[in-house]
């Protein structure tokens, strides 16, 4: 778990130092990496978390394999988080939409029994281009 922090903007960064301890240069990195800064950010931001809580495991659906990453963070938003649109000028409001198109829409949200927020995604287990060649 990270937590802890005096400066919550440092969570991000430690999770993608985690993610490369875990996996380290697997092909799938860079996409997961990306993912995982997006989430965790998320939930930085707009959950205003003072930690989160980073799996990641292989799961096979359907035949296929993939890597399951979950941010948990506290659930003190009620905002259940969605992409939205923005505006060419906002500086941010992108991000579930990299996380939706690098997993193909395999994403969701739920809540904990204690109300904690979970927000996992699927991807290929060799990242984005397992998938662009079959």
């Amino acid at each position: 778990m990270l937590r802890g922090l005096d400066d919550r903007a440092l969570l991000p960064r430690l999770a993608r130092r985690e993610l490369r301890r875990w996996i380290g240069d697997h092909p799938a990195f860079d996409d997961l990496e990306l993912i995982v800064s997006e989430l965790v950010t998320n939930a930085v931001v707009h959950a205003a978390a003072t930690w989160v809580r980073l799996t990641l495991r292989p799961e096979e659906v359907g035949g296929r394999r993939y890597w399951r990453v979950a941010v948990v963070d506290p659930g003190r938003s009620a905002l259940v988080p969605q992409p939205r649109i923005a505006a060419l000028s906002d500086p941010s409001g992108r991000g579930l939409w990299l996380v939706d198109d690098l997993t193909h829409g395999c994403w969701d949200t739920e809540l904990t029994q204690l109300g904690e927020r979970v927000v996992w995604a699927l991807l290929p287990l060799n990242g984005r281009s397992e998938e662009r060649t079959k």
